[in-house]
């Protein structure tokens, strides 16, 4: 049970922290970061501040001791006054010999006892710092112990030991006012960052209330791109890019959602009405049951429609294989040759491509279908390959489409205005299918005109490597199904 407390403790620490806002979560790090820093590099100047102090006092009491050291082991004077010929500024120095006696010191209440335990034989030098001599305490003192031979043999110790005191108060000191200082700056540096953070998050926080302002109103709007030409503003144009993609996106979805209502409202309204009509007669009528499946004939063909372009938006993958183009084509020949309504004209060479069979017999059908309904005469196929690619022409003798019309008539439901007066039966949705199609296979298709000036559709598309050796050509020629034409 007190694991469970503790982990809802913790989780909720880290609740809270998620919370509190991106500002907030930057300065409390900083501060935790910078503290941290702060105290580590006060601490460590203090310590070495400390051992140079100390380092300092220690080669005072070596030069002192070093002093007593050689008038005693040179014999110029005896031991017991060599002690009293040495300055020692402000340090206590004793002679201790072998058996641990103080023999002098340079005070007499020195004498009492030793100042340490310290005991180096003659030619040695031992070092020791402490808190406090005997018979006092509370003061640090450095203490140098240089054992020392005098020319009769008797071996002695020399004992210096220089106050800390001053060196402490200045170490305490120093790190006093290195923290206040350091509190200081850490304090200066946190407001600094926290004004530049708030002037850089500024423009962000802008750009989020303007974004939802727009998507609270539902309607156009763009972001206040920012001079500064930096981050904030790039992030601003891409914000206003896709504000503007998704304003496309939205009227589009409603023009295609207004345009599929009004295709599907024609032949429901034809169908009721006939509905209607054979329930006020008893008497079978053919007609009516032809326009009856006709008009639903022509409903499945535009929910079909709406499926396959539903399915190229999901991305549903294509089941790929060798499909021969010019078969497809040749096959769409023979079927406008029997309807006998318009003449054919076709120049068909060999072209593979690897795709789906049913999808593409879909877009060369759309296409041809698009033409027998724009066609003023004759319809013309042309396929074959170019550079490895393999192009197909679907045209017409129509007019060509308008330059600045000729991208707009693959969209969903576009139809052109010299289109409506003509057509005959189609949703808008043929081109956008094929459009779809041939983006699908890794091709593209294309709105233009043939060097006659008539209305063409050009199709191009990866071709496999063994489709090669058939060019497209303009020239009239022999197809290799048997089907000879002149070209458009």
């Amino acid at each position: 049970m007190r694991e469970n407390a503790v982990g809802l403790g913790k989780g909720g620490t880290v609740r809270r922290w998620e919370r509190w806002s991106l500002q907030r979560r930057v300065l409390t790090l900083s501060a935790v970061a910078v503290t941290i820093a702060i105290a580590m590099g006060v601490a460590a100047y203090a310590v070495a501040l400390d051992r140079i102090l100390y380092a300092a006092a220690l080669d005072s009491a070596r030069l002192q001791g070093g002093d007593i050291v050689a008038a005693i082991s040179s014999g110029e004077e005896p031991a017991a006054i060599s002690i009293s010929e040495v300055a020692s500024r402000g340090a206590l120095i004793q002679l201790v010999d072998a058996s641990g006696r103080v023999v002098a010191a340079s005070e007499p209440a020195e004498m009492r006892s030793r100042l340490t335990a310290l005991a180096p034989p003659p030619g040695r030098i031992r070092t020791a710092q402490v808190t406090g001599l005997p018979g006092e305490v509370g003061e640090p003192y450095a203490i140098v112990a240089q054992g020392v031979r005098d020319p009769a043999g008797t071996a002695y110790v020399v004992v210096v030991a220089t106050p800390l005191r001053v060196e402490t108060d200045s170490v305490r000191t120093a790190t006093v006012l290195l923290a206040v200082g350091s509190v200081l700056l850490l304090l200066l540096v946190l407001g600094l960052m926290r004004r530049t953070m708030r002037g850089a998050l500024q423009p962000v926080e802008r750009i989020r209330a303007e974004v939802d302002r727009i998507t609270q109103v539902r309607g156009r709007g763009q972001i206040t791109v920012p001079p500064s030409g930096d981050e904030i503003s790039r992030l601003a144009r891409t914000m206003n890019q896709m504000l503007a993609r998704l304003d496309q996106s939205d009227a589009s979805t409603r023009r295609f959602v207004s345009d599929a209502s009004h295709e599907l409202r024609s032949p429901l309204a034809t169908i009721r009405a006939a509905i209607e009509v054979g329930k006020a007669s008893d008497a079978p009528d053919p007609g009516r049951d032809d326009l009856i499946l006709a008009e639903t004939l022509r409903m499945q063909r535009l929910v079909d429609d709406l499926l396959t372009l539903a399915k190229a938006d999901d991305g549903v993958p294509i089941a790929a294989s060798e499909v021969d183009l010019d078969d497809i084509v040749h096959a769409e020949v023979r079927r406008l040759r029997a309807l006998g309504e318009q003449e054919v004209r076709a120049s068909i060479g060999a072209a593979r491509v690897l795709g789906d069979r049913g999808r593409l017999e879909q877009m060369v059908r759309n296409l041809v279908d698009n033409a027998t309904r724009h066609t003023t005469g004759a319809v013309g196929l042309t396929v074959g390959t170019s550079e490895g690619q393999v192009v197909l022409y679907v045209d017409n003798d129509g007019d060509p489409l308008p330059e600045d019309q000729r991208a707009a008539v693959f969209e969903r439901f576009a139809r052109l205005e010299q289109s409506r007066e003509r057509d005959r039966g189609g949703s808008g949705l043929g081109l956008a299918i094929v459009r779809s199609i041939a983006t699908s296979h890794g091709g593209r298709v294309v709105a233009t005109e043939t060097p006659t000036g008539d209305c063409r559709f050009a199709v191009t598309l990866p071709g496999t490597d063994d489709a090669s050796s058939a060019p497209l050509s303009s020239a009239p020629e022999r197809s290799r199904h048997g089907v000879g034409s002149p070209s458009p």
